[in-house]
């Protein structure tokens, strides 16, 4: 199997540390980048875009994978149509705005007060959705209280106003959309969204909360694993194919 790099970029706390237990299953012929933003500058995605150009592998051929946050900076890098890329893969991510009945204009009422608890905040909702861990709480303790609260403010407000829609009508190269069925933070909606806008993306659903790539990080390493291996020609017939796992 032709040897082929994964580039990593994070979801909102940037730090790429939640990346650990996908990392762990993925083989050897499969090496990885993995993308950091900055953890005390508040960067949107028109800052954090040569960031991510400039990570790019230059000697080999690479598939772009974009978690949560991460997504629409994915699809804006495969817009720019670089060497090598030969996939793009969304793991819980979106688009445009995850929560439609948001409007782009309520990203100016995000605060920053409320991300200095976020870290606490993100340990109780996994606790209480059933998916809280040892090593989720301590990967999730060492990515979030790194990253200062307007950081995080800021990337949240980005996330609000992106709309990438354009640039992944666009894409020329095979798409795969990880999800978790269980996703509260990024609902199914967003899916669909992207469907009717890309209708050969393929889509693994595993049966996990909005944290899919570490609850149920054997699955998706085996989904992203077989896409990169035989991806599907961009101009496929719409199948709808789904790679159901649980």
């Amino acid at each position: 199997m032709e040897p082929i790099c994964l580039v990593l970029l994070p979801g909102l706390d940037g730090t790429g540390v939640m990346f650990r237990p996908l990392l762990k299953q993925l083989p050897p012929h499969i090496s990885a980048v993995v993308v950091n933003y900055r953890r005390d500058e508040p960067l949107g995605y028109a800052e954090l875009l040569p960031l991510v150009l400039d990570a790019l592998p230059r000697d080999r051929p690479f598939a772009l994978l974009g978690e949560s946050f991460g997504g629409p900076l994915a699809v804006r890098a495969a817009a720019a149509r670089p060497d090598g890329l030969r996939a793009v893969i969304l793991c819980a991510s979106f688009v445009s705005c995850p929560h439609p009945i948001v409007p782009r204009w309520a990203a100016s009422l995000v605060p920053d007060l409320p991300f200095r608890v976020f870290a606490q905040l993100s340990r109780l909702k996994a606790l209480l959705g059933g998916y809280s861990s040892g090593e989720l709480r301590a990967l999730s303790r060492e990515a979030l209280s790194s990253v200062r609260a307007d950081v995080l403010a800021h990337r949240t407000r980005e996330a609000i106003r992106v709309d990438v829609s354009r640039e992944l009508a666009a894409l020329d190269v095979p798409l795969l959309y990880v999800q978790g069925r269980r996703d509260l933070v990024v609902p199914g909606g967003n899916l669909k969204r992207i469907q009717r806008i890309k209708p050969t993306v393929r889509v693994a659903q595993l049966p996990a909360p909005h944290m899919v790539l570490q609850t149920q990080a054997e699955r998706a390493a085996a989904a992203i694993v077989e896409f990169i291996a035989a991806p599907v020609a961009s101009d496929a017939p719409a199948t709808g194919e789904r790679a159901r796992a649980g």
